[in-house]
């Protein structure tokens, strides 16, 4: 029996009338439905399978075999049908909760839009570029300190200043005494090394806010820009690591007592968060406003803040051995990982302030896209791959073909 015989089957080529659920597709397609040859059955046009009366499947020994795996085959094929309508229904109901409720609406879309833009691998390659400027910042300050200062004092600041980072033990630096070929390599290295995290961090921000290619800077703007965060914004994270540091993990020796720990505490806070709102408005070639940028900076500078308290306690009570049992690997991984999540809470800090910015929520969960926000992403994300500025961008949706 051939295709044609179906009065309800659509001819090859043209597609199905839509159904509500249909028309929700954020890219042009055409579908070809292949018909199989029904000749090849054995069942009738309504798709019974020929082994179910275990008497034409060749591949039965007798009927009451062919009854047997005919009925396991059912079987298996509704309990994983019943399984996926079990998980449909369960997503259907938090889809229709989050569009109900805005503070569940923000966050689902704050996750949803990062992993859209692929931020892990822009926090990846932040982790990397600040992990490779620590050590030449090091080095610099190492020979800084062989040129200013008696070999005693210069040991003791060491040992305060390594006790702030994770497991950065000064003997392996140690042996650097104001040598000018080592300040002059750390240095420069240190100055390559923190503009790629600058540059990195700008880059990550436009993709962030679907800044298009065309409008974004140049080489020379990024690298005179990267100076500028260079001399401010990096002072002020080092500042806070080592006030941080110093109140939290007691390298220092020093007994500042609860009022002093707590004066330490909301300085360091404040100070991370202000130096958020700086970056989130100073490496963002978009108009943005401090009022903006606020949400963002409390959650990625509270954030930031309360990480490098857990670390440097852990640090500092738990792993102040793991140097020597473990060597170099300790230190890499920890601060590798360090870094990977401070990239994280900063990147989840500029997603929530597109998505508060933007109205970018509530977005779709189940039949993206779904709402108005969604369509309002995927044009902004097409728009972000414009690399000419005569170049025009223009993004249609089937339900948008459907209405015309």
């Amino acid at each position: 029996m051939t295709s044609d015989s179906d009065p309800n089957r659509p001819p090859q080529g043209v597609p199905p009338a839509h159904s509500p659920n249909q028309g929700r597709e954020s890219v042009q397609t055409t579908t070809q439905y292949d018909v199989p040859d029904q000749r090849d059955t054995a069942g009738s046009a309504s798709g019974t399978p020929r082994h179910s009366t275990g008497e034409s499947d060749p591949r039965s020994q007798g009927g009451t075999a062919g009854r047997r795996t005919g009925t396991s085959g059912t079987s298996s094929s509704s309990s994983d049908s019943g399984l996926k309508a079990k998980m449909m229904a369960r997503a259907e109901r938090l889809d229709e909760y989050q569009q109900h409720h805005k503070g569940a609406g923000i966050a689902l879309a704050v996750f949803k839009k990062f992993g859209e833009d692929q931020s892990t691998n822009l926090a990846s390659m932040i982790a990397f570029w600040a992990f490779f400027s620590i050590f030449p910042l090091f080095m610099a300050f190492v020979t800084l300190l062989g040129y200013f200062l008696p070999a005693s004092t210069k040991a003791s600041v060491l040992t305060k200043v390594a006790g702030m980072f994770p497991l950065l033990h000064p003997s392996t630096v140690g042996s650097l005494n104001g040598a000018w070929w080592a300040l002059i390599v750390g240095i420069l290295s240190a100055l390559w090394s923190g503009t790629s995290v600058v540059k990195t961090v700008q880059f990550a921000f436009n993709s962030v806010w679907e800044v298009p290619y065309v409008e974004r800077p140049g080489f020379v703007e990024k690298v005179l820009r990267s100076f500028a965060v260079l001399a401010t914004i990096g002072v002020g994270l080092v500042l806070s690591v080592l006030i941080t540091g110093l109140v939290s993990s007691g390298a220092s020796g020093l007994n500042l007592g609860w009022f002093g720990h707590v004066i330490g505490f909301v300085i360091a806070i404040a100070l991370d968060i202000g130096l958020f709102i700086v970056a989130f408005r100073w490496l963002t070639d978009r108009e943005v406003s401090t009022r903006d940028v606020l949400p963002g900076a409390l959650l990625s500078g509270i954030g930031f803040w309360i990480l490098q308290s857990i670390s440097s306690l852990i640090i500092s009570h738990y792993l102040k051995n793991a140097q020597s049992t473990y060597g170099s690997f300790a230190t890499v991984i920890t601060i590798l990982w360090w870094f990977y999540l401070q990239s994280i809470l900063t990147l989840l800090g500029a997603q929530l302030n597109v998505v508060l910015k933007e109205r970018l929520h509530p977005r779709g969960l189940v039949n993206a896209p779904d709402t108005e926000a969604d369509h309002r992403m995927y044009e902004a994300a097409a728009k972000e791959r414009t690399y000419h500025e005569d170049e025009r961008v223009e993004t249609n949706f089937t339900d948008d073909r459907d209405r015309t």
